[in-house]
Order: structure tokens, then C-alpha cells, then sequence
């Protein structure tokens, strides 16, 4: 499945959700959002075969929907694509397509301070699991990871719609077979656990009736 393929699957569930969410749910502030980004990401593990600033790739893609049960607790799915090149050979790499669930949480609302003293920015603190699909340059298949997230998200209100954020996440992967260059790691088919930094800036979009979102009620 390509990245186009993903990007039309995902959209679909997001707006599937949103619906169901919207009829089943009332209240005084909007509790859906989108979320779109870009960035770069930092191989953390495995480093065999490879320079980590040298594989400091800014080909990733994200798409994100949220949904806020209260002011201060909510969920997350996102997908996001990351590819990683060889910086002397760009057909050497791996893509990774991967969906997650995640649970967040306003760290503001949770410690009770008040929306007009934090003067339109907000923290949100996420972490969850998913699933990753990656393509190695070096092999046909597919390689199925594991993953476990979390990260932070600093955002900064542009209007009652929209809002500007920026994102740090790490990603932990329980097993996998091939290294940042595509090429695998062992040649018995042994799995490792590795890791990368995620990097990324988006724009938030709100959904709803209501005047304000969850995150500046």
C-alpha cells in the first residue's frame, strides 16, 4: 500500500469518527480536531553500517485526529510516513508507514491553570502504541513493527479554529530487522529493538459547533 493509499484510508476513519462523535456526544466546547504535519526524524538504534547526522531525514508526513473527553484527558490516531536514505545512495533506505493510538493529556488543564493566564499556548503530553509497515530498499516484503510512543506537543493558538504546534516524539521499535540504510540487520532473520527521535510542526484544525475547543476552555 502506497503513501497516497494510506493518506485516503486514514482520512476516511477520521471523518467516519468525527461523525459518530458529533451525534453522540454534546457539549460546551468542541472535543474533535485535525491535525496535519511535517518534520524530520534522528535514528537513535540500531547504528550499524550508518551515521546517525548523517540519516537526519526531513521526509516525514503526519495526519492526526483527536478527540478530547474532557479539558484536561483524550485520544489520539494518527498515521505518519518517515523515510530514511542513504545520503550516497537515495535508493537505499527504509519507509515506514505507521498507525498509532495513542491517549493525551493537557498538562495546563491538569494543573488546574486557568486558560486566560496561559496567554494562548498549551502542553499536551502523549504516549501510546502502534503498528509499523516498513519497506528495506534491500527486500520485496514488508516488515511488520511493533512500536511504543511518547512525546510532548507545544501549541500556540492562531484563532478559536486553528492553532500552530510543534512536536518531539520517540518511537521505540520492539523488533526490527533492518538498519536506517535498508539493508538487513542479521543475516539469520534475529530481530532488535530500535528507536528514533520524531520531529515535526503542523497546524491544529477544530471541529464543532461551539466557540472554543477543549484545549482553551
Amino acid at each position: 500500500m502506497n503513501l497516497l493509499s494510506y493518506c485516503k484510508y486514514v482520512t476516511i476513519i477520521l471523518l467516519v469518527f468525527n461523525g459518530f462523535l458529533g451525534s453522540a456526544q454534546e457539549s460546551k466546547f468542541n472535543k474533535f480536531s485535525l491535525e496535519i504535519s511535517a518534520g524530520a526524524q534522528l535514528p537513535l538504534t540500531p547504528e550499524m553500517g550508518i551515521s546517525q547526522s548523517e540519516y537526519v531525514s526531513f521526509q516525514q508526513f503526519g495526519l492526526s485526529g483527536r478527540y478530547m473527553f474532557t479539558e484536561k484527558l483524550g485520544l489520539k490516531g494518527h498515521y505518519s510516513y518517515n523515510r530514511f536514505e542513504n545520503p550516497d545512495a537515495k535508493d537505499m533506505g527504509i519507509s515506514m508507514n505507521r498507525l498509532a493510538l495513542e491517549g493525551v493529556a493537557n498538562v495546563g488543564r491538569i494543573l488546574n491553570v486557568d486558560n486566560r493566564k496561559r496567554l494562548g499556548f498549551a502542553v499536551l503530553v502523549h504516549t501510546g502504541i502502534g503498528i509499523s509497515f516498513a519497506n528495506p530498499s534491500s527486500s520485496q516484503g514488508t516488515d511488520h513493527i511493533g512500536n511504543f510512543l511518547v512525546g510532548f506537543t507545544a501549541q500556540a493558538k492562531l484563532s478559536e479554529r486553528f492553532s500552530l504546534f510543534g512536536d518531539v516524539t520517540y518511537i521505540r521499535n520492539f523488533k526490527q530487522h533492518f538498519d536506517y540504510n535498508g539493508i538487513l540487520i542479521n543475516n539469520n532473520y534475529d530481530a532488535v529493538s530500535g528507536s528514533y527521535v520524531s520531529l515535526s510542526i503542523g497546524l491544529i484544525y477544530s471541529l464543532g459547533s461551539e466557540q472554543y475547543h477543549a484545549d482553551w476552555y
